[in-house]
């Protein structure tokens, strides 16, 4: 069973990373799908999302076995739920990986990244001045600055935001940050974050 990595963040909280080595047939065989979930797995037409698909999928059964069988779907905003269950959850996958975490005390985002050097490209994009200062172009704290907007972005899941502008994490010299901000209408929401590494992929939880 191809559990690469797994951590518990705090009591009701936990993280899985899956590393996938099997082929599409013996992923899909370990979830026992229903109509809804594999009509969305259908959806997928690249091979390699395909299996990063039921990489993430599999990340998620893993955590949830202990509280029984679950089917999830997405809401109208594209976020997933599962169904007849309040246990927050989140997937997330990059090459070769999927990853999940359940929350089970709230809502939950997650994010998981490669660092890549075209992130330097497009970091105006999704950072403040404050933000942009403390990555000073460094290409690891930009991916953490990323995947913890993302992160951010899928707890939220409801409508568009600006990365840059609603989005905001609080920047500490030298240190990640520890807390994040969502602005919308005049609101201002206020959320955990958690960083994390394995082998060189960046994983950043919001909650």
């Amino acid at each position: 069973m191809p559990v690469a990595f797994e951590e518990s963040i705090k009591e009701g909280l936990t993280f899985l990373l899956w590393k996938i080595d099997e082929s599409e047939e013996e992923l899909l065989d370990k979830l026992h799908l229903d109509e809804v979930e594999l009509s969305d797995f259908n959806s997928q037409k690249v091979p390699v999302r395909r299996l990063e698909w039921l990489g993430a999928r599999n990340a998620l059964k893993e955590l949830l076995n202990e509280y029984g069988q679950f089917f999830h779907y997405k809401d109208e905003f594209g976020k997933p739920h599962l169904r007849d269950s309040s246990i927050g959850v989140s997937v997330s996958h990059a090459k070769g990986f999927g990853g999940a975490v359940i929350n089970l005390n709230g809502p939950v985002g997650l994010d998981i990244e490669w660092v890549r050097p075209q992130i330097n490209r497009i970091a105006h994009k999704f950072t403040n001045p404050s933000e942009a200062s403390w990555a000073n172009g460094n290409e690891n704290r930009l991916t953490q600055i990323w995947a913890a907007k993302e992160a951010l972005y899928k707890l939220h899941g409801r409508t568009q935001l600006a990365f840059a502008e609603q989005l905001l994490l609080d920047i500490k010299e030298d240190e990640l940050p520890s807390k994040a901000h969502i602005l919308e209408n005049d609101q201002k929401d206020s959320f955990n974050l958690k960083f994390g590494e394995w082998e060189g992929l960046q994983f950043s939880l919001a909650y």
